[in-house]
């Protein structure tokens, strides 16, 4: 991987860090999220506009994606109703470059080495430390289960939409489909929040978190235009597990910013995870 692509790949792990953090904090989180997203359709809108009309093509790869990124979104948000940030993020983050790398194998013919298995072996034992920091901080009556099956379906979407995005920036700009793809899923995230939740309490999100909707919105998808725009001149798998560096990150902000339980120990599986994907990433 070039040093142009590592850069940008390692500043999306950053900003992606940054904005999950900041739903984390939020109450109304699909409320928060929704607007976010319609912020950031709105604001990159010249983006996709500069560059129509598209390939007919892309439409195929643009709403699979959108569906697929949908369902990613309120699996984490659910994760993240009960879940620590230290927890959910490093199994959802961390989950997705082994299916990456198998998806990148099937549909991409990019083939792993010998390291790049041994960086999965790391990784799975990433995750039990994690997870198992979980399961160890439960409290009575209290399940994790259900955290970490929505974790993981978090990263199987992750994988998936990871490769069809790939695919897809071969036709049009990287930024352009960013916003088209994402533009969809606030689309059909709509009737979602106006049937759960209608149109006073989304209001009053608004008012109460403007100025935040509109800086997780150009996160967000500036985070997306960085990673797309990597995987033109290095391999998706390569890419995919790189990015997961903002595993770390979560883990030691979830410490010692919000103050979450086992902080120690989920580092140390972080750490793990990293160095799986890290081996995935270069040897794989």
């Amino acid at each position: 991987m070039s040093f142009d692509s590592l850069l940008l790949v390692l500043l999306s792990a950053l900003l992606h860090t940054v904005w999950n953090l900041m739903i984390k904090r939020v109450e109304e989180k699909h409320l928060f999220t929704w607007w976010a997203l319609v912020a950031g359709s709105v604001l990159y809108l010249p983006v996709l506009l500069w560059h129509i009309p598209f390939p007919p093509k892309i439409w195929a790869f643009a709403l699979t994606s959108a569906v697929l990124e949908t369902l990613y979104f309120l699996a984490l948000l659910r994760a993240y109703e009960r879940g620590d940030f230290s927890l959910v993020y490093p199994i959802a983050r961390g989950a997705a470059p082994a299916l990456l790398a198998l998806w990148a194998n099937l549909f991409l013919k990019e083939r792993p080495s010998p390291a790049g298995l041994g960086g999965l072996v790391l990784l799975i034992a990433g995750l039990l430390v994690v997870g198992g920091a979980g399961w160890w901080s439960r409290r009575k009556g209290t399940s994790r289960s259900q955290d970490l099956v929505s974790a993981l379906a978090a990263a199987l979407c992750i994988s998936a939409f990871s490769v069809i995005d790939a695919a897809a920036v071969r036709y049009l700009f990287p930024g352009a489909y960013t916003v088209l793809v994402l533009g969809i899923m606030s689309l059909l995230i709509t009737p979602v929040i106006v049937v759960h939740y209608g149109a006073k309490p989304a209001l009053a999100v608004l008012r109460a978190h403007f100025l935040r909707v509109v800086v997780v919105g150009v996160l967000v998808f500036g985070a997306y235009m960085l990673v797309l725009q990597a995987c033109l001149s290095a391999r998706v798998s390569y890419v995919g597990a790189i990015r997961e560096i903002s595993i770390v990150l979560a883990a030691l902000v979830g410490w010692f910013q919000l103050g979450e339980q086992f902080g120690p120990v989920r580092t140390a599986g972080a750490v793990l995870i990293f160095l799986g994907i890290l081996a995935i990433g270069i040897a794989g």
